[in-house]
């Protein structure tokens, strides 16, 4: 009997592959699985490894085996256990490495006669790999399979999911029909459960929060079996659950019936079901307010619900004109294309403050759409208060929403924004079909900060929803970061600075202003008015700005507050109150806030990257955190905040308002520490930011 020793390799196989050997009567025992091959290409093989090679990545492993006769083969797989990583999906090549004559070959392995069954296809290997994260309260299951992946020419393969994730390969469950009535949910599906047994489907709150966490059961009408499937009917009271914002997913739990654990799966939406619930299903559920619920496919085309505020764009009356802005883009297709559009736009294009709207400003003032080979355009709402702002551009203004926008958004070349590509229309739109057109325009992302206190590589990673083609950074740290967790190549991030710094000015001269800028949380975001004024962030941001000794303080040294809340939160802006004169609470377009960045002596924030404008001005930033463990497991930072800050930090209001008066009798000036980190970060300044940005997209796009 022939065997191997296990030992790491670091060849990239799938470079190095000559052919592919076939093998059949695949049979999986234990953490072992056995092969046979009808002959080798290679004859009088002298060794033979079998090797692993992850797929997307460089981990390569070499595998214990035995055999007698080099044409059966048992494969030890256990080591392929220690590599399941927390919340990754990997995926394993498995290759023949064979010696003859000194001369060393490399084959891939595939399957002469795949199964043709889900089911089968996915055999187990290791089952109750159990991981977690530091800060997660519960462990997730992990499973690992051998299987062939028909769509990378049948190579065997080997791969290490979650326990759900095997579930949704070799069960599914198909929506039949959805009704929602006098406060009543009812559901029809079709289910293919495999070996698994059903246990029940349940409705989940979507969040990151473990305090957040709840569900609740349907109550299963009826059940019948068919030849491959159990056509299910289950119901669920609307009214009996305390409703949140914003979504609710629909899940089945099943249970392996060999081991006892569970997972759980989605129901997904045909395309007949999709387009009836977008264009022809108007049902809904009324909630608290003018807060409504109703159902939507997730991009993965799967039954949720979402639970927010109505706006004046979730009528059917969106689909006509959508329509309408089609058939005229599509009879005059030549003529629109001809213009080579390309589209400008901040927040839900209702801003002209940010890094969007001063590209613009100097792509208007210095012949950029000549050099680009494009006209260019900025999408605003008629009635925005930064409307003055453009309209010296009139012809090159776009009113948000006129027929007029939607047609030059069908034509456009290029999108390049401050905000994801679909801020050119509206976010939330119940009956909504451009987000298809959206998603294909080039799209620059301009970024309205630095990365680094929030993560956010799961929405704007390269393939995710607000995925680009050219990502703007400010500081080679932050490329690197881009660079290490978004999955994009070095040339598609482009380090210029942002557009808005082209005008960023230290104006504090002669002034006494202090900003308060705090960030959003994404478990308020569009809460009713009492959720969120029970919140902590509501609570310690009311006690901050009635404190009594933050008013003393303001008057000793004769000093003001500017309290500006994130765009996101805007909505909330007057339940916010304050008791002393000296501090402003600044609504939404009052003021621009570049221009209240430049007149503050300094800033007080917690998480948002409005600190690096006011760090790039070389004035001090104090982070106020009193919820740092909660963000972190909602949002989490691509840096340690409590040991890797440009600025002093406080987890409570004593703290802070100690450091704040320590820095005002320093005359504002930035600790050493920090100014050399400032130094560290910022590789130029010249004010050519926009233009920098010009040069990268004609270079990278055009």
């Amino acid at each position: 009997m022939n065997t191997t020793i296990q030992q790491d390799t670091k060849l990239l196989l799938m470079d190095k592959c000559e052919n592919d050997i076939k093998i059949s009567n695949v049979s999986v025992c234990g953490t072992s699985f056995t092969l046979s091959t009808d002959n080798l290409p290679v004859e009088s093989p002298e060794k033979i490894r079998f090797l692993v090679q992850e797929l997307h990545g460089e981990d390569s492993l070499c595998l214990h085996y035995e055999t007698d006769d080099f044409k059966s083969y048992r494969v030890d797989l256990a080591p392929l256990k220690t590599l399941a990583e927390y919340k990754r999906q990997k995926v394993y090549g498995f290759f023949m490495e064979i010696t003859t004559n000194g001369e060393t070959h490399i084959f891939s392995l595939s399957e002469k006669t795949p199964p043709t069954d889900s089911f089968e296809n996915w055999r187990i290997f290791a089952d109750s790999i159990w991981l977690q994260d530091e800060e997660a309260s519960d462990a997730v299951e992990y499973v690992g399979m051998i299987y062939t992946k028909t769509d990378f020419q049948n190579l065997f393969c080997a791969a290490l999911y979650s326990r759900n994730r095997y579930m949704e390969l070799t069960c599914s469950a198909k929506l039949c029909s959805l009704k929602m009535s006098k406060g009543i949910l009812r559901l029809n599906f079709h289910l293919r459960a495999a070996n698994m047994n059903y246990v029940k489907t349940f409705l989940t709150f979507r969040s990151k929060l473990a305090e957040d966490a709840v569900s609740y059961d349907f109550t299963t009408v009826k059940s019948k079996k068919y030849k491959d499937h159990i056509k299910f009917q289950v119901s669920f009271p609307l009214d009996s659950v305390q409703w949140k914002s914003l979504y609710w997913d629909v899940r089945i739990q099943l249970q392996d019936p060999s081991s006892g654990n569970t997972g759980q799966i989605p129901i997904e939406m045909s395309v007949p079901a999709r387009m009836f619930n977008k264009f022809l299903y108007n049902g809904s559920y009324a909630g608290e307010g003018n807060f409504f619920l109703y159902p939507y496919y997730t991009a993965k085309r799967t039954l949720a619900f979402v639970y927010r505020e109505k706006n004046s764009y979730d009528g059917m009356d969106i689909v006509f004109k959508e329509f309408l802005a089609v058939f005229l883009y599509q009879i005059a297709k030549p003529y629109w294309k001809s213009k080579r559009i390309c589209l400008v736009c901040e927040k839900f294009s209702s801003m002209a403050q940010d890094n969007g709207y001063y590209f613009f400003k100097h792509c208007m003032e210095n012949q950029e759409e000549t050099y680009l080979g494009k006209k260019i355009y900025y999408i605003i709402t008629k009635d925005s208060p930064d409307r003055h702002k453009v309209e010296s551009y009139k012809n090159r203004l776009l009113d948000f929403m006129s027929i007029r926008h939607l047609c030059y958004l069908l034509a456009a070349d290029l999108i390049v924004s401050s905000d994801s590509r679909y801020h050119t229309y509206p976010l939330q739109c119940r009956h909504s079909i451009f987000n298809r057109y959206i998603k294909k325009i080039p799209f620059v992302f301009l970024q309205h900060g630095v990365i680094a206190l929030k993560r956010v590589d799961n929405f704007y990673g390269k393939g995710q929803k607000g995925g680009c083609d050219m990502f703007v950074v400010s500081t080679n740290a932050e490329k690197q970061t881009i660079i290490d967790n978004f999955g994009y190549a070095p040339e598609q991030v482009i380090n210029t600075g942002l557009p808005r710094w082209d005008v960023l000015h230290d104006r504090s001269q002669g002034r006494r202003e202090i900003m308060i800028m705090p960030t959003w949380r994404n478990w308020l975001d569009s809460v009713p008015d009492s959720d969120f004024e029970q919140s902590d962030y509501f609570i310690n941001y009311m006690n901050l700005l009635n404190s009594r000794r933050l008013g003393d303080i303001l008057e000793k040294y004769d000093m003001e507050v500017n309290f500006y809340l994130h765009a996101k939160f805007q909505e909330y802006s007057d339940r916010f109150q304050a008791k002393s004169e000296r501090i402003h609470l600044i609504s939404f377009g009052e003021v621009a806030v570049n221009e209240m960045l430049m007149r503050c002596r300094m800033l007080i924030t917690d998480y948002s990257s409005v600190c690096w404008d006011v760090l790039y001005q070389d004035k001090p930033i104090l982070f106020y955190q009193f919820d740092l463990d909660k963000y972190d497991e909602a949002h989490g930072s691509y840096l340690d905040m409590r040991t890797e800050l440009f600025g002093d930090r406080a987890e409570n209001q004593e703290e802070l308002l100690d450091l704040l008066e320590q820095q005002i009798r320093n005359d504002f000036k930035m600790k050493p520490e920090y100014e050399a980190k400032r130094k560290e970060y910022f590789q130029f300044k010249d004010q050519q930011h926009s233009r920098h940005i010009c040069e990268e997209i004609k270079k990278g796009l055009l």
